[in-house]
């Protein structure tokens, strides 16, 4: 194999580790955990901290988190992928991550995992992903994962209805404005 093959072999695994990240992503801000679910492989570990185990609890636990939850968004910055050989890539991903907390008590920030703030706040965590991703059955996705924390902005919420009446808004389901157009 040349080092073209080798370019073209590795960019498509690339885009397919990416879009993995993605996925996961757009899984847990909408709630669709079988989203969540499909960017691991079955036997994976996840040590997000709050919750260390495997894929099932990753769920179990990510159900219960975010149902006090009203607003989530997760961004994706850099991400550099370490070659192990051609089935295994060590990825470090970083990722910003919008949070605002129900308000009147529905949720509390030891939920999520924190050690300050209260009901009805919005929260802006910064951390990397660390993944180990193996090319299983012709599959890029996560055998384990590693949630690098690494600072916490907290601020109060302008309240539940901060947008004027004719703008479209998110939501944590399928009555996403996503789902209207992807039909």
């Amino acid at each position: 194999m040349n080092d073209h093959d080798t370019f073209l072999r590795r960019l498509a695994a690339e885009h397919d580790i990416k879009d993995a990240l993605q996925q996961y992503c757009r899984g847990v801000d909408r709630r669709d955990f079988d989203l969540v679910r499909g960017a691991y492989h079955t036997d994976a570990m996840d040590y997000h901290g709050p919750y260390n185990g495997d894929i099932d609890g990753l769920i179990q636990w990510m159900t219960r988190r975010h149902e006090g939850v009203a607003q989530s968004m997760h961004l994706l910055g850099n991400c550099i992928i370490d070659w192990e050989s051609d089935t295994v890539a060590l990825v470090e991903t970083y990722c910003v991550t919008y949070q605002k907390l129900k308000s009147g008590g529905a949720a509390s920030t030891s939920d999520v995992g924190l050690t300050v703030g209260g009901s009805g706040q919005q929260t802006q965590v910064r951390c990397r992903y660390l993944d180990r991703f193996e090319k299983r059955e012709g599959a890029w996705r996560i055998a384990k994962r590693v949630v690098a924390y690494e600072s916490l902005l907290l601020e109060d919420s302008p309240g539940d209805a901060p947008f004027s009446a004719h703008m479209q808004l998110a939501t944590r389901g399928k009555d996403d404005p996503l789902y209207a157009l992807l039909g």
